[in-house]
């Protein structure tokens, strides 16, 4: 006589399989919207233009004072490459992809009905949200950060020289990590409020308050502030001293959002 082996899915799976319940398949289908979809192609023409003529200013502007001094001024110019690097990733304009890429991906599946009609199926709600989110940051990143910053480093490379590797890796690490973090915060107001408006203007929020905050403040709080993890990969890739303060809030602020963004999603009236 042998004995046979019965599996019991709740208690073999654990917990967390349970509120994780469907998130393979529906992350293989928001991933697949986001490759059909024209939105990708539309955030990457507009964050790569920007960014490339952020770039490719110090040399425009070193043409215009050499053929025409008598209407430049004061203006000046710098052909350093790593400064005008920096110049087309300090603008941020991942950032505000981050936050008009992901406004709508939860409110307006709301508001046809797709997002109930899901919930109804055998998912978790968690599962929803996370593969809304792993989804929008993935084709953001690669929309917004990667290939923006590729083209970027195309045009400073042709027009003042070379830049240091190591530099332009931590800047797609701090551009990737700052999407991740946006699109957390924009997905998560998504549970909130049902309003693409709205949802915006709280993704602008988190955005802009850090800055004025760390304005008013005594002390500079900077370096504990999520929102500045890509200024601090930039310096860790730059050389400077930066610490280990930044990456640890992001990942605690990070993972609090989710945390918050899956109990909103069990709780809400879909």
């Amino acid at each position: 006589m042998t004995a046979s082996i019965v599996t019991v899915p709740g208690q073999v799976t654990g917990r967390m399989s349970g509120r994780l319940l469907g998130v393979r398949p529906l992350l293989g289908k928001d991933l697949g919207e986001w490759r059909h979809a024209k939105r990708g192609w539309v955030i990457f023409a507009v964050t790569a233009s920007f960014m490339v003529l952020a770039a490719a200013n110090g040399a425009l502007t070193t043409w215009i004072l050499a053929n025409y001094p008598e209407a430049t001024g004061s203006a000046k110019a710098t052909m350093d490459p790593v400064a005008n690097l920096l110049a087309a990733v300090s603008s941020q304009i991942f950032i505000m992809a981050a936050i008009f890429g992901s406004m709508g991906v939860l409110v307006t599946e709301r508001e046809h009905g797709t997002l109930a009609w899901v919930a109804s199926k055998p998912v978790a709600r968690g599962s929803i949200w996370v593969s809304k989110w792993t989804a929008a940051a993935v084709a953001i990143s690669i929309a917004a950060a990667l290939l923006p910053l590729a083209a970027t480093v195309g045009v400073v490379v042709v027009l003042y020289g070379s830049v240091p590797a190591g530099l332009v890796a931590m800047s797609a690490v701090g551009m990737v990590a700052s999407v991740v973090f946006f699109a957390a915060v924009v997905l998560a107001a998504s549970t909130v409020v049902a309003n693409q408006a709205a949802v915006a203007a709280i993704g602008f929020a988190v955005f802009a308050l850090p800055t004025i905050i760390v304005g008013i403040l005594p002390i500079d709080i900077s370096a504990w502030l999520p929102t500045s993890i890509a200024a601090w990969a930039v310096g860790l890739g730059a050389g400077a001293d930066v610490g280990f303060v930044t990456p640890v809030a992001w990942a605690v602020a990070t993972a609090v959002i989710a945390a918050f963004a899956a109990w909103r999603m069990e709780a809400a009236e879909l």
